[in-house]
């Protein structure tokens, strides 16, 4: 269920446009471009069974932080979790709702503290509200408390929104990669 008060904080802000460049991990058996399983399953940025989200982050230490997260969640060791295919997408979006800013996350009801929690649901009610007002996608701090991310929503796009995926490489090991901080 919508809360009104966020649908309005939220229209309030308004848009952002985003450019740049993101990356995602998946099984090697899997589409670049497919949000389904977090449509089926839910994630930080949406409840299960709503709406196909693809989750990006911003940089590739941020993907391996992600990677290490997940496999926590399943009490599993991340190599457990090998080969991933490791994609580099070209992004352009035009209403992207843009948290990486404490004041901006406060005028949501929304603190970082939220963000890095293992209980999503306040992040997917912030969510659900951006993709009721049309937001193609959410970008914020990782839940890892390392880097950035974009969780586009597919069913969103804009139709000159650009969300090109190429495959970058095959971690078949984990990477030795720097860890960067979160806005």
């Amino acid at each position: 269920m919508l809360d009104p008060a966020t649908v309005e904080s939220i229209g309030a802000l308004g848009p952002v446009a985003f450019r740049g460049r993101a990356f995602r991990h998946l099984a090697v058996t899997q589409s670049p471009i497919s949000g389904e399983g977090a449509r089926v399953h839910g994630g930080r940025w949406n409840p299960p069974r709503s709406y196909p989200t693809l989750y990006l982050a911003m940089d590739l230490p941020t993907v391996l932080a992600e990677l290490r997260r997940t496999a926590r969640r399943f009490a599993i060791q991340p190599e457990d979790m090998l080969p991933r295919a490791v994609y580099r997408y070209d992004l352009e979006l035009s209403k992207c709702l843009d948290l990486h800013h404490s004041a901006t996350r406060a005028a949501v009801g929304l603190s970082l503290d939220a963000i890095c929690s293992d209980d999503p649901r306040r992040c997917q009610e912030v969510a659900m509200a951006a993709h009721h007002l049309g937001f193609e996608s959410v970008l914020a701090p990782s839940a890892t408390s390392a880097g950035a991310t974009i969780a586009v929503f597919t069913d969103r796009l804009q139709p000159r929104s650009r969300l090109v995926p190429q495959h970058f490489e095959t971690w078949t090991a984990l990477p030795r990669l720097g860890v960067t901080k979160s806005p």
